[in-house]
């Protein structure tokens, strides 16, 4: 094991109490297996976060809202709020569905986008790179903008007919 990863296996079997305990060739290629794991996740996390923006954590969702966990979880069941879900199971909110200001909230227009993408059982995100991806219908800007901008029927509609043209 290289110099730093074995510092940083050392430090954790001491958080854990297990600092006695010596690491052999099973256990080393064991923790480098979940290593690599974790770093091809964060990869693929930040090729993501740098399309559609920042990932919330669930924690960080309700620090920037200053919702409880319930309020969190009807915003999601009300598509308010956009929850992304990775491979592994765990799952992050889309910053993009919030206004710049704090306390932050959905954006004007997002439910109603949201709605337009559940009716073509779209992944969240596929929807979330929709929103982020610049549209020649909106004259170049990306669906977000044009609803921070004011422009909500025009993105509604145009969910309406992408969805469609999705479940086609």
């Amino acid at each position: 094991m290289s110099t730093p990863l074995k510092k940083v296996v050392d430090d954790q079997l001491d958080a854990l109490g297990m600092a006695s305990e010596q690491l052999d060739a099973d256990d080393a290629k064991y923790v480098a297996a979940g290593v690599k794991n974790v770093l091809s996740s964060l990869r693929a996390r930040r090729v993501w976060e740098n399309h559609v923006g920042a990932i919330f954590t669930h924690k960080q969702m309700l620090e920037a809202t200053n919702w409880t966990k319930q309020n969190l979880s009807q915003a999601v069941k009300d598509s308010r709020v956009l929850r992304l879900t990775a491979a592994d199971g765990t799952s992050g909110y889309w910053s993009g569905g919030l206004t710049d200001t704090a306390p932050h909230v959905p954006i004007a227009g997002l439910k109603e986008v949201l709605k337009a993408w559940t009716s073509a059982d779209a992944q969240s995100w596929t929807v979330a790179s929709w929103m982020s991806t610049e549209q020649p219908e909106l004259d170049g800007r990306t669906p977000r903008t044009a609803l921070v901008d004011g422009d909500y029927p025009l993105v509604v509609t145009l969910a309406w007919r992408m969805a469609e043209r999705l479940s086609a």
